[in-house]
């Protein structure tokens, strides 16, 4: 049975009570690609709460090792890899859309798809996490049979769990913004969560390949549900 998992990446909670987060964003420098200049930014995160005997917070900076030009790229080629990640996500939500839509004239979903189109929702313009739960619906209803034969092969619950957190994370890379954390030197991301609190969590290469194989067997799934 074929289980599909998401591995999150971990939130980190910052002592904001003793402490205070802080954020530098600023244009480091000038990348140059077919023939377009186009401006690296480079936003560094610290939380400072070590504090001098007077009682003020210090910030520990080496400019030389916080703003060097390899930091920067290191932190600009990830960026282009969660841009990657929202590529593959809006692929995704496509074939969704597509099976769904598929699936709309069989007169034996009438009545779930009912509550996807009708005065409070318009079909046309359902969001990526909607077009997850009409799905979710069909599968639970047992309605079709290729569905049902498929999702025989799945533990199906992960099926609707990955998918609910995949597209859960993509709104956070599509949102959020990439942060060089220092002194620790390792990649943050920040996002708001589903109560708009500024939340941060470590991005790592492990992180990012997980999403991506997320999307190959979440991809599979449907086009299996769709032949």
């Amino acid at each position: 049975m074929i289980k599909i998992e998401l591995k999150k990446p971990e939130i980190i909670s910052f002592d904001t009570k003793n402490g205070l987060n802080c954020k530098i964003s600023h244009q480091l420098y000038v990348e140059e690609n077919l023939g377009i200049k186009l401006p690296v930014k480079f936003s560094l995160f610290m939380n400072l709460t070590e504090k001098s005997a007077d009682g003020r917070l210090i910030m520990p900076i080496d400019g030389t090792k916080t703003f060097g030009k390899e930091i920067a790229h290191q932190i600009n080629e990830i960026n282009k890899i969660v841009g990657k990640c929202s590529q593959l996500a809006e692929r995704l939500f496509d074939k969704l859309k597509s099976v769904n839509d598929s699936l709309k004239s069989n007169s034996d979903l009438n009545s779930i798809f009912a509550k996807y189109d009708n005065e409070e929702k318009n079909y046309k313009k359902l969001d990526f996490m909607t077009h997850r739960n009409l799905l979710s619906d069909i599968i639970k209803s047992k309605k079709i049979d290729r569905i049902n034969k498929t999702s025989e092969e799945y533990h199906i619950k992960s099926v609707r769990c990955s998918l609910n957190d995949f597209i859960l994370e993509r709104n956070k890379y599509t949102h959020g913004e990439l942060l060089y954390w220092y002194p620790e030197r390792k990649t943050l991301l920040e996002y708001k969560n589903s109560k708009g609190e500024t939340e941060y969590a470590e991005l790592n290469m492990d992180i990012l390949n997980s999403f991506f194989d997320c999307y190959v067997k979440l991809d599979k799934y449907l086009s299996k549900i769709s032949e």
